[in-house]
């Protein structure tokens, strides 16, 4: 019988090598594929090296018009707009997800396989993503916008693994030893983290404008509207001896609102695009986070139109920022979510 073929998105890292290596020791005929976002030789070559190492097909794909096109430019132009968008979500579920499954329908290919530490739970003819065991693995929050027809052939091969050392282990014993290397937690094309100095560096920008508050008082001068977000401290001026913070940005007149902490403090939350992974759209009571590594909350969502809602929170939530994803759990399964919008 004809082995399976799986498509593994392969970055060199320890996490794709060893879901590869996985698969192939069960049986599978195994193609990694690394997706040339940047033009980076040495991530190419690394990527390269290493599926030859363990002894897999690997191919490079370049997708950096595309990148910029989907991803990029997005960013920028909600920024732009006073938003905090993620971009992370829309290049794992656009670029990555959809890259591979492209791939895996040109290939003929059976299955798509990803280093993600989630589990895969079949229930009442669904697929569900489970959060990962290890709490600081966990990647749920951006895969909401998946579907049953991405699912029903994905794999996790690293589900049983409960942390990063376990997988370097694994790795260790098949005779494959990695350098240990830092993990990045930003922006991947924005690796030094400021975000206003790449978007001013991509676009013509107005610089000088105003502080004020909610009453319009002018409370001194900026450089720039898009060097705060809603929520932020660091670099506010303190005024007359009192601390303020970020509570809203107006893109159009150059001007970033200060205020109380208190004010970022909002009970209820209104969304757009809102997808759930089993093709409903549900209401009622849910579990919801605001940010990866945020606090679980209690609310209730209520339903609109035009796939649209708002969340009643059982408490207030700090600063949910529009452009950011509001995702919905029921404990450890991965519901759907929404993007926060203004109102």
């Amino acid at each position: 019988m004809k082995n399976k073929k799986v498509i593994v998105g392969f970055s060199g890292g320890a996490d794709s090598a060893a879901a590869a290596l996985i698969l192939k020791n069960k049986g599978y005929e195994v193609l990694g594929v690394t997706f040339d976002f940047f033009g980076n030789e040495v991530l190419l070559k690394k990527a390269g090296d290493l599926a030859e190492k363990i002894s897999i097909r690997h191919e490079c794909i370049n997708r950096q018009h595309a990148f910029r096109e989907r991803v990029i430019i997005p960013f920028i132009n909600e920024y732009l707009r006073g938003c905090t968008p993620n971009p992370c979500i829309l290049c794992d579920a656009v670029m990555k997800f959809r890259g591979l499954m492209d791939y895996a329908n040109e290939k003929e290919a059976d299955f798509i396989a990803t280093g993600h530490y989630l589990r895969l739970e079949k229930s009442q003819g669904l697929v569900r993503i489970k959060t990962s065991q290890d709490s600081r693995k966990d990647q749920s929050y951006y895969l909401y916008t998946l579907n049953q027809a991405f699912l029903n052939r994905l794999i996790f091969p690293l589900s049983t693994f409960q942390s990063k050392d376990a997988v370097r282990a694994f790795l260790e014993g098949q005779g494959i030893v990695l350098p240990k290397s830092e993990e990045s937690q930003g922006i991947c094309f924005i690796p030094d983290g400021n975000y206003a100095r790449f978007i001013k560096k991509e676009t013509p920008l107005m610089t000088e404008g105003r502080f004020r508050d909610r009453f319009g008082k002018i409370l001194g001068s900026h450089n720039g509207f898009y060097h705060y977000t809603v929520g932020q401290k660091h670099g506010v001026p303190v005024i007359c001896g009192k601390k303020y913070v970020v509570t809203a940005l107006r893109p159009k007149s150059n001007e970033v609102i200060l205020g109380e902490e208190s004010e970022l403090y909002q009970k209820r939350i209104f969304l757009k695009e809102l997808h759930f992974i089993d093709g409903s759209l549900y209401s009622g009571k849910i579990q919801f986070k605001i940010c990866r590594w945020g606090y679980l909350y209690q609310g209730t969502l209520c339903l609109t139109d035009n796939r649209r809602g708002y969340l009643e929170c059982e408490e207030a939530v700090r600063a949910p920022m529009p452009g950011q994803a509001a995702v919905f759990y029921d404990g450890d399964i991965l519901l759907g979510g929404g993007t926060i919008e203004y109102k």
